[in-house]
């Protein structure tokens, strides 16, 4: 397959992951894995974090990472998926490797801020909620309010 022809398949499969249609998406993104691709081990640990197969998702980031140390987007969903485990000290490393990797984006803060909260690091989640949107946000996911 051409490089040209393995985008496009790529493609095909991330349309047909955002009109739910994982299963047809997951058939092309096996085919998809001989070449090593990071977004198709990205994408493939989406799908499992979708049905909650935490385990294949983590490991599906990792390789991510592995073949593109510098893939922010892996680091941060595999923060996510550390969270969904209550592992918000693992979480956190990965979160802040994004954010040093250049991702910036609203969900990126809300999560790390969540992940501050969940180990403890008060300060430093104070310090996120700074933003007033941020701070709106995590607060839907505190019990009892926020008491920082």
């Amino acid at each position: 397959m051409t490089k040209e022809e393995i985008y496009k398949q790529l493609e095909e499969a991330v349309k047909l992951t955002e009109s739910g249609k994982n299963k047809e998406a997951m058939e092309i993104y096996e085919k998809l894995l001989e070449y090593e691709i990071p977004e198709v081990y990205n994408n493939i640990g989406n799908l499992y974090r979708r049905e909650g197969l935490l385990g294949k998702a983590i490991e599906m980031y990792k390789k991510a990472i592995q073949i593109s140390p510098d893939f922010a987007l892996a680091y941060f969903n595999l923060g996510c998926a550390l969270m969904e485990l209550d592992k918000y000290n693992e979480a956190v490393m990965f979160f802040e490797k994004s954010e040093r990797l250049g991702m910036k984006s609203f969900d990126l803060d809300v999560q790390l801020t969540l992940s501050y909260i969940g180990s403890g690091n008060l300060s430093k989640a104070k310090e996120k909620m700074k933003d007033e949107r941020v701070r709106n946000e995590v607060s839907k996911y505190i019990d009892g309010g926020i008491k920082l």
